[in-house]
């Protein structure tokens, strides 16, 4: 399936699941959200996943049985991985903060227990200990609790390196600046950024190389998810090479990792080069 063939299955969708009573249908997933992954091809390979609501006395192998085979039509058309929950509404009224539930599409394919828009809202109270990270369970705020935790792991060690890069810089540069009559923001631009040189460059690019091999923050926070939106090149060489046992594509990753890094030293010190000609 292509991308631009995603808005088609959705209207088929709701067009398979038009006529159902006693159940409501949303879709979950990288494909609801509208961030899903593509293959070299250009094919979609994100999954189709559903999840369908019954009420609390429903007889789920009927449905299961019905299910399955719009599921099956819906796969065979468009040639796309499907997967399908079926849930009662008690235990998805509970499960508040389960991936699936977050990162519903916010509407529904067929809403025959007339549940509404508001059943995606979040419950629980503010006290709730499970409320507190529901906001984990969303891409972008994923993405941006790894980038808090790296930015702190890095600050210090960071102010470090500059500290000793500013004590270095001789005194006798900045009094006789001031005795040309230098202002603050002139003395910085020409003694202590250009001073410091080799220490910005030195930074950024251990840096940048610290962020290719991240590994720790992600695996500890969010594994990678919710979706893949967190994960990096370390833990895709990991679950390759150590979750599908597919050593010959880890080790490919791992080349190419290396020789990204090895490009990336050989940059600064070109750079550093220039600076001591």
């Amino acid at each position: 399936m292509r991308p631009e063939d995603v808005p088609l299955l959705f209207q088929e969708l709701a067009r398979e699941f038009a006529d159902v009573t006693g159940m409501s249908v949303a879709a979950t997933g990288s494909l609801a959200r509208g961030d899903h992954r593509t293959g070299p091809d250009g094919d979609v390979v994100s999954n189709l996943d559903l999840i369908h609501l019954v009420a609390e006395d429903a007889y789920v192998p009927d449905i299961r049985a019905v299910v399955g085979r719009r599921m099956r039509r819906i796969s065979d058309t468009f040639g796309i991985e499907t997967t399908s929950v079926i849930a009662r509404l008690p235990a998805f009224r509970l499960a508040g903060h389960a991936h699936y539930r977050i990162s519903m599409r916010p509407e529904w394919f067929c809403d025959g227990l007339g549940l509404g828009p508001e059943a995606f809202d979040l419950p629980g109270h503010e006290d709730d200990p499970r409320a507190a990270l529901a906001w984990m369970m969303q891409p972008v705020w994923a993405r941006m609790a790894v980038v808090v935790v790296l930015t702190w792991h890095y600050t210090g060690y960071n102010a470090v390196i500059y500290l000793a890069g500013l004590q270095s810089i001789p005194r006798e540069l900045y009094e006789a600046a001031m005795v040309d009559g230098a202002g603050p923001i002139r003395r910085f631009t020409s003694i202590t950024v250009p001073a410091l040189r080799p220490v910005l460059l030195f930074t950024v690019v251990l840096s940048t190389i610290g962020t290719l091999q991240l590994f720790d923050e992600p695996y500890v926070l969010t594994g990678g998810g919710p979706d893949n939106a967190t994960l990096t090149v370390s833990m895709y060489l990991y679950q390759n090479g150590f979750r599908y046992f597919d050593f010959g594509y880890a080790s490919a990753i791992a080349y190419a990792l290396t020789l990204l890094v090895s490009v990336l030293g050989a940059v600064q010190m070109r750079l550093m080069g220039e600076k001591d000609k």
